[in-house]
């Protein structure tokens, strides 16, 4: 699957907005004498923090593994 990488910058920008506002909402909520909806707030922000994580890792270019030689035997 190949990923625009214009058009996933503001869908992870967001995504970090999504992350924060629902740790407000969270914290709001819970002081408010919600811990239900606070716990709900955090599992919304939590997932979009996972979600933005996924789509920052497949955008990245792969990393082609360079062999390592084994070190020369050491002369006794």
């Amino acid at each position: 699957m190949h990923f625009d990488l214009r058009s996933t910058d503001k869908l992870l920008e967001g995504l970090v907005v999504l992350f924060y506002v629902a740790l407000g909402l969270a914290l709001l909520a819970t002081l408010m004498g919600s811990p239900g909806w606070g716990f709900l707030f955090l599992l919304l922000g939590s997932a979009g923090l996972v979600a933005r994580t996924a789509l920052e890792v497949q955008q990245r270019p792969p990393r082609g593994r360079v062999a390592q030689s084994p070190p020369p035997p050491a002369n006794r």
